[in-house]
């Protein structure tokens, strides 16, 4: 009983200090924290887009169970009461006009944002708009004469045509359903940052309240768009972290309760364990500004290498003192955790700061387990004989290992290119449902994929928007030749500084605009556009526009998703809209000389990973190679290295062409796997290799050998059935390397001789 008071006491402050330490993290939950660092501008754009591009902050609602009649009712009360929620930018359910706030910021703005002003007031010209005024009038009554008396010219509709989306959805009684009239839909922008997962979740949660209290029972409501997909992915992180600790935490429990049978022995070996944890939430809290929740989900499979370590120490103390089995474990065993704290700071040299957050806490924490693990026989403490004195099953096989790996390099090169992934959804914590569910509603929607960008760069925000003006008079001639059907860019909001001096000094005095339009249409009394002219009196004194003007309407989203500034001036972006064929309208582009470049996301997005995944490659290669000179350096001996190498990466092989088919192509994430798997398997080789000389010594290196398979390989397949892509291809990656670096050790190992 006494030999359990010093481990436990270690054990407790070694887990109040894990507590602190996660505690002390400032997590983050960003999606695109395991991407790479971007190496260009377009790169840079893409993952922008990820996180604040154009519809990052936008919400896509559905309304279903019920009548169309119900539907669009509830539908409009919605958006009426969701606009008076702190934090919603702007609520879309049909093709109205904007809000109140915003229509007056654009009925002062509208002088600034339509040309060729001087036509406009032509005495033809405006005879014809108010032409139309009054057959507005003879439809509209007096639901439009306000619009009328202040908009008379009808720059309004004309501006919220041009605002307005290529396509729109169908509608029932003014309000958006898709084409069956099934769903009743919305567009909600929220006004908090895309990153913001506490406020946005707070909005989500309001507009979901609000649902509950308007909607009948059996109306449902969906939410999806990239805010939801945001929230989603930080919950699941956050609850897999937990939900796999847990399960992973109590079958490494039970495994070693069977495997040991002491309660001594099951406290000693988990205080490596909660060391490496120690020591790698200390790393990455000191090493980062914040760690992503994924880390810990990561980290956790920490336990099942580490736990390696333990295992070794008592499974080679059977019957004997552990300080004995210290001294004779110790070459392989330091051996093996520099090997694989190679592979890990290979990891943590990365680009993606959560790759190389998993790098930076897997490394200290292997340090930090594999010292605590040759400390324990300072407790004084010894492992029951456990072995069952049996000749060992003649497994010497090595032409099968072989053979096995001649047989996945041949399927890996079969497969050509096809055996890579360059997704880069997968490299993100993202919801495949919640991905189909957004397209779906988006085509519902008719809000589009942005897919292509037109880009333009300068070092300041009104020389970006002067040659923004540049390009959208291009377009005009493009459309002409049917290149493209229509576009959306910042200056239709936000024109250069010259570009308003022009279109302000055009506009006449509001005296002479008055006498005008009374001679164009005499049948309107004197007074009737006094609204009118009392804006255009007003133009004066309006100040120049600039993003601060339209920031808190419904339209600043719009400035914020197409002009932002970058680390070397400010980038505009124009979304063109049915653009066919981008190779030709490039070679047009380029044949104007036209500043802008056209960006098609999904392409560079490809060859963004294609590139992360070249890099990631010679990274562990580099590594693979140290490792292999350590081994050599160490041995001393060319044939014992080979020997000892081969049967992990025979393993990589087979377990590369298995993922290859299963999960359709290889990601980094893939690669990654492997290592970790190559590094335990190079644990299983050299023990095989360096303890299983004699018959006594190498029935305690199979039996230990057989609890670390299990608990490693165990371990990484509850990983592998996370929710979470990235998890589930890691852990599975693993198990299945483990696997067959155990069983090719095995097979490549020769019986040993008898004493």
């Amino acid at each position: 009983m006494k030999r359990l008071i010093l481990p436990t006491l270690l054990l407790a402050a070694l887990a109040a200090l894990a507590v602190m330490a996660v505690r002390a993290l400032d997590l983050d939950y960003r999606i695109d924290a395991f991407l790479p660092v971007p190496a260009d501008p377009d790169q840079a754009l893409v993952v922008d887009q990820i996180g604040a591009g154009p519809g990052a902050r936008m919400i896509l609602v559905a309304l279903t169970g019920a009548s169309a009649g119900e539907l669009a009712t509830i539908s409009d009360e919605l958006a009426e009461r969701w606009r008076r929620i702190d934090g919603v930018q702007s609520v879309r359910n049909s093709n109205a006009l904007p809000d109140e706030d915003t229509l007056d910021r654009l009925m002062r703005a509208r002088f600034l944002l339509v040309d060729d002003i001087p036509e406009r007031l032509g005495p033809t010209a405006l005879e014809q708009a108010l032409d139309e005024r009054l057959s507005d009038l003879a439809l509209g009554g007096r639901q439009v004469e306000a619009l009328v008396r202040r908009d008379p010219l009808g720059l309004i509709p004309e501006l919220a045509d041009r605002l307005a989306p290529a396509t729109t959805p169908a509608s029932f009684d003014g309000v958006w359903f898709d084409a069956a009239h099934e769903r009743a839909l919305l567009l909600v922008e929220s006004g908090h940052p895309a990153f913001d997962s506490e406020a946005q979740s707070a909005l989500v949660g309001q507009l979901r309240e609000t649902f509950d209290e308007l909607a009948p029972e059996a109306m449902q409501l969906t939410l999806a768009g990239p805010v939801i997909i945001g929230l989603d992915s930080a919950e699941r992180s956050r609850s897999e972290a937990t939900r796999l600790s847990i399960i992973g935490s109590a079958f490494l429990l039970l495994v070693l309760i069977l495997a040991w049978r002491s309660a001594s022995l099951l406290i000693a070996g988990a205080l490596p364990l909660a060391a490496g944890v120690v020591a790698g939430l200390a790393t990455v809290a000191l090493a980062f500004d914040r760690v992503h929740g994924l880390t810990l989900a990561f980290g956790f499979t920490l336990l099942g290498v580490v736990l390696d370590y333990p295992v070794h120490l008592f499974g080679h103390a059977a019957g004997r003192r552990l300080d004995q089995a210290a001294r004779e474990i110790a070459g392989p065993l330091l051996l093996g955790a520099a090997s694989t704290l190679i592979a890990y700071l290979a990891i943590w040299s990365s680009t993606s700061s959560g790759l190389a957050q998993l790098g930076a806490f897997s490394a200290a924490g292997l340090t930090a387990a594999a010292l605590t693990t040759l400390l324990l026989p300072w407790l004084g403490l010894s492992a029951p004989n456990r072995l069952i004195r049996r000749p060992p099953p003649r497994l010497h096989q090595p032409l099968l290992v072989w053979l096995a790996a001649i047989l996945a390099l041949g399927w890996l090169a079969w497969q050509g290119e096809a055996r890579w992934s360059s997704d880069l959804s997968r490299l993100s914590p993202v919801d495949r449902q919640l991905l189909a569910d957004d397209i779906e509603l988006r085509q519902a929607l008719g809000a589009g994929n942005v897919g292509q960008l037109l880009v333009l760069s300068a070092p300041d925000r009104d020389r970006v928007l002067a040659e923004t003006e540049a390009v959208v008079a291009q377009l005009r001639e493009a459309r002409a030749m049917g290149l493209i059907t229509a576009w959306q860019s910042p200056t239709d909001l936000l024109p250069s500084s010259r570009t308003q001096a022009e279109r302000r000094a055009a506009w006449p005095t509001a005296d002479w605009m008055a006498t005008a339009l009374a001679e164009a249409e005499p049948r309107f009394q004197p007074q009737a556009f006094q609204p009118f002219l009392e804006d255009l009196d007003a133009l004066a004194a309006l100040p120049e526009l600039d993003p601060d003007y339209w920031r808190g309407s419904g339209l600043a989203g719009r400035i914020d998703g197409l002009l932002s500034p970058v680390e070397d001036g400010w980038r505009a972006l124009i979304l063109p809209v049915g653009l066919d064929d981008p190779d030709a309208f490039r070679s047009w582009l380029a044949e104007r000389g036209s500043k802008a470049r056209l960006v098609e996301l999904r392409q560079v997005s490809e060859s963004m990973v294609e590139a992360y995944r070249m890099e990631a490659g010679q990274r562990l290669l580099l590594a693979a190679a140290l490792i292999a000179g350590l081994i050599l350096l160490r041995l001393r001996n060319l044939r014992d290295t080979l020997a000892v190498i081969a049967p992990p990466l025979a393993a990589a092989l087979c377990t590369a062409a298995i993922m290859s088919s299963w999960h359709s192509g290889l990601s980094i994430v893939h690669l990654i796997g492997l290592l970790l798997a190559a590094g335990i398997g190079l644990d299983f080789a050299l023990f095989n290799r360096m303890m299983a000389r004699r018959s006594e010594s190498g029935q305690r290196t199979r039996r230990a050998l057989l609890v670390c398979a299990i608990s490693s390989g165990g371990v990484f397949l509850i990983l592998g059935q996370s929710t979470i892509g990235m998890l589930d291809m890691l852990g599975l990656t693993v198990a299945t390397g483990v696997l067959l670096s155990w069983l090719f050790a095995r097979l490549t190992s020769a019986p040993p001789a008898s004493r």
